[in-house]
C-alpha cells in the first residue's frame, strides 16, 4: 500500500520542479529564450508549487496523521490520478497556457479534491477534537475555493477575460485555497503534533484562535477586492477581518508561550529554529493582512507588483514550506540531522530572505541594472537548497 513518505517524496520532487520553473522565470527577464512564453511558464510554476508541492505535502501529512505510514489501498488510486492531473498541467501549461487540455487537467484535480475531501472528512472522526475541527475547516475551504475556477467560464462568456469579475474569481480561489485550506490544515498538523508529543494545550485559547481565524478567513475575501476601490463598507469588513486575525494571533501566541518550554525539548534543535522562523513569518503575514485594509496601503500593494510577489513568497516559501520541513522532521519522515540537509536549509533561507529583500526594496536601494541578475542568483540558492534538502529522501 502507498505510504505517507512516498507521497512526501513525490511532493518534494514537484517542489524541485517548481523551483526550476521559478528560476527560468527569473532568467527570462534578462535572457529571453525564443519559444518560451513567460505567462505560460508563470501558470505552470504557480500550479506546480500549489498543487504538486504544497497540496501533495499536506496530503502526506494528513494521511500520516490518520494512518501513520500506511494508507488504504483505494487512496493509492486517487493519489495516482492526482499526480496524473499535476503532470498533465506541467506538460500543457508551458505550451498553451489556459487552453482545452490544461483546463481539463485542472478540472480533473478539482474533481479529485472533492473525493479526497469526503474521504478525509469521514476518516477524521478518529482525530482529537481540535485537530479534527482545524482539518475539517481546511477541507470546507478547499471545496469553497473551487467556486473561483468554475466561475471563470461563465464570466468569460458573459463579461469577458480581463474584467474585474475575472480577476476576483482568481483571487477568490487563491484566498480560500491558501488562507483557508492550506493554513487550517497546517493548524491541524501542528495541534496533532503537540498531542503526539504529549504537550499540554490551552484548549480555550486554541478554540478562540480557530474561531477568530475562521471569521478572518471568511470576511478576509474582502481584502482581495480592495484593488477595485470598492464602497467604504468593503474596507470596513476587510478591517474587521484583519482585527479578528490579530486578536486570534494573540491567543495563538498565548498558547505557544505556554507549550514552548515543553515542545522545544521534544523536537530537534534544527526543527526548533525552523518553527521559530515560521511563527515569526506567520506573525508578519497577519500584520500585513491587517494593514492592507487601510486604503492607501491596499492601493500600494496592488500597484507595486513586487509587493504581491514578495507576500506570496512569504506565505509559500517563508511559512508553509519550512513548516512542512520541520513537521516532517518531527515525525521522523524527514530528519534534518545530516550536514547536507542542514546546508540545504541554510541556502534555502538565504535565498528566500535575499529575494524578499530585493523584491521589497528594489526602488529604495541602488540595485539598478543588476536587479534581475541578483534575483536570479539568489533564486539559484533557493533551488540548490531545496535539492540538498531533498536529495537524501530519494535514496
Amino acid at each position: 500500500m502507498l505510504q505517507a513518505n512516498t507521497i512526501w517524496r513525490v511532493a518534494l520532487g514537484f517542489f524541485i520542479i517548481s523551483a526550476v520553473f521559478g528560476l527560468l522565470l527569473r532568467l527570462l527577464f534578462f535572457q529571453p529564450i525564443t519559444g518560451l512564453n513567460y505567462q505560460y511558464l508563470l501558470h505552470t510554476h504557480s500550479h506546480i508549487i500549489l498543487l504538486g508541492w504544497i497540496f501533495n505535502a499536506l496530503m502526506a501529512g494528513v494521511h500520516f496523521m490518520l494512518f501513520q505510514n500506511k494508507v488504504k489501498k483505494k487512496f493509492s488510486i486517487l493519489f495516482l490520478f492526482f499526480q496524473l492531473a499535476v503532470l498533465g498541467m506541467m506538460f500543457t501549461f508551458p505550451f498553451q497556457g489556459y487552453a482545452t487540455l490544461s483546463i481539463i487537467f485542472s478540472t480533473l484535480h478539482i474533481i479529485l479534491s472533492y473525493l479526497w475531501v469526503v474521504w478525509v472528512w469521514r476518516e477524521s472522526k478518529r482525530l482529537p477534537d481540535l485537530v479534527r475541527k482545524s482539518l475539517r475547516a481546511g477541507l470546507v475551504y478547499l471545496a469553497i475555493s473551487t467556486i473561483g475556477p468554475f466561475s471563470l467560464g461563465p464570466i468569460i462568456a458573459l463579461i469577458g477575460p480581463g474584467s474585474d469579475e475575472y480577476f476576483m474569481a482568481i483571487y477568490f480561489y487563491l484566498h480560500f485555497l491558501y488562507n483557508g485550506a492550506f493554513f487550517f490544515i497546517l493548524f491541524g498538523l501542528f495541534f496533532w503534533l503537540l498531542f503526539k508529543l504529549n504537550v499540554s494545550i490551552n484548549v480555550i485559547a486554541v478554540q478562540r484562535f480557530l474561531w477568530l481565524m475562521n471569521i478572518g478567513c471568511v470576511l478576509g475575501i474582502m481584502l482581495s477586492a480592495l484593488w477595485m476601490t470598492p464602497p467604504t463598507v468593503i474596507y470596513i469588513i476587510g478591517g474587521i477581518a484583519g482585527i479578528a486575525q490579530l486578536v486570534g494571533l494573540g491567543y495563538l501566541v498565548k498558547m505557544l508561550k505556554e507549550v514552548w518550554p515543553t515542545f522545544k525539548l521534544k523536537i530537534g534543535n534544527t526543527a526548533k529554529v525552523v518553527f521559530c522562523l515560521v511563527f515569526l513569518g506567520f506573525i508578519l503575514k497577519i500584520l500585513l493582512q491587517a494593514i492592507s485594509a487601510v486604503p492607501s496601503v491596499a492601493t500600494l500593494g496592488y500597484e507595486v507588483r513586487n509587493y504581491v510577489i514578495a507576500y506570496l513568497h512569504l506565505v509559500f516559501l517563508g511559512i508553509i514550506s519550512p513548516f512542512l520541513f520541520a513537521w516532517f522532521n518531527s515525525v521522523e519522515l524527514f530528519p534534518m540531522r545530516s550536514v547536507i540537509r542542514k546546508l540545504g536549509l541554510i541556502l534555502f533561507w538565504i535565498g528566500f530572505v535575499f529575494t524578499e529583500v530585493i523584491l521589497v526594496f528594489q526602488n529604495q536601494w541602488a540595485i539598478g541594472a543588476n536587479y534581475y541578475q541578483l534575483l536570479f542568483g539568489f533564486s539559484v540558492l533557493l533551488l540548490v537548497g531545496i535539492m540538498l534538502l531533498a536529495i537524501r529522501t530519494f535514496r
